[in-house]
């Protein structure tokens, strides 16, 4: 069964800014697809899938551009553990969130019930030290990069081997801003 998810895809040279936060040096595991994650769909049927892909087709607004601005700690299983950048919220942003989230509802996918917070996850960190997460915290301080968003993507999620995550689907918004 297919795990879908719907994203911003993080451009490579937006990804290569934010992976100098990190050392080479420093054993951290760095997450290699940069994303920001619209809707969390789940595990489905591929027939599903198939329908959700198609009607994502829907989805259309203006491009925009996102404001990265500083870092934080999320917390996992009651302690700091993910490192993300911080996304700002923005009405464009919001409205993408909500289209796609209206297809699922259609689609018969619930509504998620925590907060839409939009970030990049950079980093899951098994049990950081209190020196480590200050580090990051002070080095994450000078993130403030623009994103420009023309699209978004139908990831699946894999998680054997090791977590993956592959492009079912590319979209891309075609109206024009004026």
């Amino acid at each position: 069964m297919p795990r879908l998810f719907t994203a911003i895809e993080v451009s490579s040279d937006v990804g290569h800014e934010l992976n100098k936060l990190f050392y080479k040096t420093e054993q951290i595991p760095v997450q290699t697809v940069k994303h920001i994650t619209l809707r969390f769909i789940g595990n489905v049927t591929e027939a599903e899938a198939s329908a959700i892909e198609q009607e994502l087709i829907s989805v259309n607004v203006k491009p925009f551009n996102l404001m990265l601005t500083g870092c934080q700690f999320f917390k996992s299983g009651g302690a700091k553990a993910i490192f993300v950048t911080r996304v700002m919220q923005t009405r464009a942003l919001t409205e993408l969130h909500q289209l796609i989230s209206k297809v699922l509802l259609h689609r018969g996918i619930k509504a998620e019930e925590r907060e839409f917070v939009p970030h990049i996850t950079l980093a899951r960190i098994n049990r950081p030290s209190d020196a480590l997460i200050d580090l990051l915290l002070e080095r994450g301080k000078s993130v403030a990069t623009e994103l420009a968003v023309t699209g978004f993507v139908l990831y699946c999620a894999e998680h054997e081997p090791r977590p993956s995550y592959i492009k079912r689907r590319e979209y891309i918004f075609t109206k024009l801003n004026t």
